[in-house]
């Protein structure tokens, strides 16, 4: 890990994983996913009801992803501070 994305993983880590999986991964990557994948890509059927499903996927989806960020970074910034 370089230095510059050190310091920048300690910042982020100084948030704790539930804030930073809630902005990293639902708010900068399930939102706008949905947005996306909703409104551009299927456009049809954009009643309140079938928006829900999609809706909840997006944002699971990228809790998930928050999660898989988080711990992909923390096992590299331990291995960068062990070694």
């Amino acid at each position: 890990m370089k230095p510059a994305a050190l310091a920048q993983w300690q910042k982020s880590r100084a948030l704790e994983m539930k804030r930073f999986v809630l902005l990293a991964g639902v708010l900068s990557w399930g939102v706008p996913m949905f947005v996306v994948m909703t409104f551009f890509v299927h456009r049809a059927n954009l009643s309140p009801k079938m928006l829900a499903a999609p809706a909840l996927i997006w944002l699971m989806g990228g809790a998930l992803f928050g999660v898989a960020m988080w711990l992909l970074a923390e096992r590299q910034y331990r291995k960068a501070t062990s070694a």
